[in-house]
């Protein structure tokens, strides 16, 4: 089965890791939880929350913005390549960006990795629903 159709669906998070540029791994955050769905019409949904982590560098409002992560838009697929189009998120800063993710697929089981960044790259395991 082609990535395409495998990854349209709902989906729960499995698991969510930081690995920085030196390959070390790292939870994103205590109990993140959040939904996954790409639909048949080409539109996505991504939603994740985490415990919330009282930085006292920052205020109330910025930790709790720092414990969401939201953005939507359209997707599109080629080979195991999913690209993004975001049209709405949490953060400004992604409305308008192309966000790419590698997929691979095992059982239930969908892994996505984003491109190595600055800051190394994100790896998340979603659960079909």
């Amino acid at each position: 089965m082609n990535t395409e159709k495998q990854i349209v669906g709902t989906w729960t998070l499995a698991g969510f890791q930081i690995e920085d540029t030196e390959g070390k791994r790292r939870d994103w955050g205590k109990n993140a939880h959040g939904l996954l769905i790409y639909a048949p019409t080409g539109h996505m949904s991504v939603s994740i929350n985490k415990d919330i982590e009282n930085d006292p560098e920052q205020s109330e409002a910025e930790n709790r913005f720092d414990s969401t992560l939201f953005y939507s838009g359209t997707y599109s697929v080629e080979g195991n390549t999913i690209t993004h189009k975001v049209t709405e998120a949490s953060n400004p800063d992604r409305i308008g960006r192309d966000m790419i993710r590698y997929a691979e697929f095992e059982k239930d089981l969908v892994v996505l990795t984003t491109p190595k960044e600055s800051f190394g790259r994100a790896i998340l395991t979603w659960r079909k629903v």
